[in-house]
Formats: C-alpha cells, structure tokens, sequence
C-alpha cells in the first residue's frame, strides 16, 4: 500500500513492512534487492519478537491472574470464607477495576505511547500479586484483586493495537491467533506451575522471606508468581511504539469509537456476543479445583497438573485448528476470523456443559480437554474479528470496549452467580450441576445469535474495506 500523509488527510495508510526501518542505499537513492531482503527479513523478525513478547507478558497476566483458584481452600479456611465470598475474589474483585478503567485506558491509549502505558500496567499488576501474600483478612485481599484487574486492562488494548500496526490486513490474523494463545498457556502456567509451587510450598510450611516477614503457604505462592514482572517492564523498553496503520479521518473526535460501534451495533454484536460467551466459559476455570476435590475427591497437585497440561496442549492445538481454519476457511471472506470464533463456540459450548456431571473423573477430563481446545479456538477468532471491522486510530478503544462487554458475564458476574448458586444448593457437591445449568443457559441462545448476526458482521468488514480504498 501507499503512504499517504497530510496533516488531517481523510485517509493514511503505510506499508507495515516499512515500519520504524531504514534500508541501505545507494548514491542514485535505490536499494539493492539484497538490502531490500535484508531489511524485510530482520523486519519480520522485530515485528515477531515483538509478538512474542507481548505473548509472554499476556502469559504473566493470567498467571498471577488464576494462581488465586488454587489457593481457594486454603484461603477459605484461614479467612472463614463463604463459597459466594470466594465468588467474588474470583471474579468482581478483578473484574471490577478491569471493566470501569479498561475504555478510559483504551482512549488514553489510542492517544498516547502504548508501551510506556503497557509498562506502567504490569508494574501496577505485579505490586499488587506479590501484596496479595501480604494480607491476612478479606477487605485487603479484595483490595489487591482490584488493583490487579487496573493493572492488567491495560495488556490486551494495547498489545493487540501494537500487533495491529506492525502486520497488515493479511498477516494480522495469524499474529493475533499466536497473542491470543495467551490465557491458555498463561492459566496452563497458573495450573501447572502453581500447583506445584503450592505443593512444595505445603511441604515446606512457613517461609521467612527478607523484609517480608513469615509467610504462610498460600501467602508465599503470591509472591513467588508476582515479583518476575517486573523484569518483564524492563524488556518492554526493547519495543519501538510503531506508527498507527489504517487511519480514517471520519472516524475522529471525541467519542468516536463508541459511535462507530453504535453504528453498526448489529456486525459489532456479534462479535461481543460469541467473545462474551467464549469468555463465560471461562468462569468454569475458576470453579475446577473446587470441583474435582468435592465431587472426585482430587487434590490440588493431581486436577492443577493435569489441568495446566491442558492448557499447555490444548491452548496451541486450539490456536493451530483457528489459523488452519481461516487459512482454509476464512481466506478471502469478509467474516473469515467469525468462522474461526463460531468453530470454537461449536465445539466448547457442548463439551463445557457435559463434563461437570460425569459420573467419573477421566471421562469428565477428556471432555475438559475438547472444551479447553474449543475455548481456544473461540479466544483466537475474537480479537481478530474486531481488529477487520476497527480503523487504526481507534482499535485501543474498541478493544477496551470489547474486554469491557465481554468481563460483564464472564468474570463479573459468573464466579459469584455460581458460587451464591451452590450455597443456595445447601451441597457443595452440587456444584457439577450449576456448572452445566450455567454453560447451557448462556451458551445456547449465543450462538444462535452469532448466526444470525454473521451477515451483518460481513457489511460492516465491506464498508472500512471501501473506505481504506478511497
């Protein structure tokens, strides 16, 4: 594509090959097509260290994000804990900051540096994991999962835009799908690891940590998974803010994406609604370890290990099926990345809703597992989709909308809905059946709409794609 810049220009649209680069030259001023490869191959490779990068803060996030599911047990009896209290750690006490500051961030973003905004974050998130070890009572751990969700709404806004502006409209797919591999293997970190910090830390007992003080178990995995964030704040220095591609002059001024939305709320609700309920899935994450102790007799190693291997497997299997997918599929279709997002709907929906009330343990893992490879694909499609119907200069904001709408069911309000549900139940054991009831009474009316919403989702993509060509 061709650069076309004026101050206000109705339209600015740069090649992403050609970002923050400079090619050798000869005296005539042309390149040799040797230095003109060179450039572009070390391109490719800044622009997929970058991926990388973010991939692996996004892995962090949900790390220190889900270390807290193992830890429930632990933290009900030390605190008296009920199982709606519990509830609201999971879900409202992370997702409430993250929901209210996600679109104000989302707007600074779109109108700041994104990596000095993408830093502060992790500092802010990290500080307030390793706090979380430091606390004895409710209040003051409720307080730290809210600093938490403030810190991290920043991570998925402003990584994703950068991803954006650095892959055109054909490459951005794939990069996105390989971000978005981030909660997957960031919870299988959560579960795997944690579980086993959690029980080497069972064994060890209390620890005597420098400044800190004495420490319990549950205090000291806290700190253990909060400190190494800070090394990654440091590594974000490496990353160059790239220019921001794609741009559209009518889509300016205060507001706009919240009006460029609104406007085509019928393709933009499609995409909220299957990403809201990919997100609900979610929720059944948080009640796992509870679930296979009650109703299987599991402990915290055996469920966190095996479920943090299906993360680590089904999270890259989930990510490979969304890019054969598109590329066989979607490749040339304006609601190729929806298809990609419907698929995984299609397959984790069903299995989400069965595995919580089978009669045994390995049959309800093995449909765990095509539920964590469904999600997965559904995770990959979301961002993608919004990213093909978003202009440059407001994909921050939209993507802050779009985290905003879809924590509202998800973690907002599925982990207290679930657990007042069980308490109501008077039988912990219940919990299995207000798993199922819950997959079933969101899954099954979104995706009808998502289908119903497809044709109007391929307007939308057709309308920036006639505007980007003016």
């Amino acid at each position: 594509m061709v650069c076309l810049w004026q101050p206000q220009s109705v339209l600015k649209l740069t090649n992403t090959n050609d970002i923050n680069t400079q090619s050798g030259r000869f005296s005539n001023g042309e390149a040799t097509r040797g230095e003109r490869d060179m450039t572009t191959n070390k391109n490719s490779l800044y622009r997929w260290y970058v991926v990388i990068l973010l991939l692996l803060i996004f892995i962090l996030s949900y790390l220190d994000r889900y270390i807290v599911t193992l830890l429930v047990e632990p933290i009900k009896k030390a605190m008296g804990l009920s199982d709606f209290q519990v509830g609201l750690l999971l879900g409202p006490a992370f997702s409430l900051f993250h929901v209210l500051v996600s679109i104000p961030l989302g707007w600074y973003g779109d109108r700041s540096n994104r990596k000095y905004l993408l830093i502060a974050g992790i500092i802010i998130w990290c500080a307030m994991t390793t706090g979380s070890g430091l606390v004895v009572t409710f209040i003051p751990l409720l307080l730290m999962r809210l600093g938490l969700g403030l810190g991290e709404a920043v991570v998925s806004p402003c990584s994703v835009s950068i991803i954006s502006d650095y892959f055109d409209r054909k490459q951005r797919t794939r990069a996105i799908s390989v971000y978005m591999a981030g909660p997957y293997l960031g919870a299988g970190l959560a579960f795997l690891g944690g579980a086993l910090i959690v029980g080497w830390l069972e064994k060890v007992g209390h620890i005597d940590w420098p400044l800190l003080g004495t420490l319990s178990p549950w205090q000291s995995a806290f700190v253990i998974v909060g400190l190494p964030g800070f090394l990654f704040a440091a590594l974000m220095l490496t990353v160059r803010e790239p220019e921001r591609q794609e741009q559209l002059a009518a889509a300016q001024g205060g507001g706009k994406a919240f009006r460029y939305i609104i406007k085509r709320w019928k393709g933009f609700g499609a995409v909220f609604v299957g990403s809201t309920c990919n997100f609900a899935m979610s929720a059944l994450a948080f009640w796992n370890i509870p679930l296979f102790q009650r109703v299987w007799g599991w402990s915290v190693v055996e469920i966190g290990t095996v479920t943090g291997i299906f993360y680590f497997t089904a999270g890259p299997i989930g990510t490979a099926i969304a890019v054969w997918t598109h590329r066989r599929f979607g490749e040339g279709r304006a609601d190729g990345s929806m298809i990609v997002l419907l698929l995984g709907l299609a397959i984790s929906i069903p299995a989400s809703a069965i595995y919580p009330v089978m009669p045994s343990a390995s049959v309800a893992v093995v449909l765990m597992f095509i539920a964590f490879i469904g999600k997965s694909v559904a995770t990959a499609g979301g961002p993608a989709s919004m990213m093909a119907v978003t202009p440059g200069e407001i994909r921050g904001q939209s993507m802050a909308i779009f985290n905003t709408v879809i924590a509202l069911i998800g973690p907002l309000f599925g982990p207290p809905l679930i657990g007042w549900a069980i308490d109501a139940s008077g039988d912990p054991k219940s919990i299995g059946m207000v798993l199922s009831a819950y997959v079933l009474i969101v899954g099954i009316p979104s995706i009808l709409l998502v289908c119903l919403g497809l044709k109007h989702y391929r307007g939308a993509v057709h309308e920036l794609e006639a505007a980007l060509k003016v």
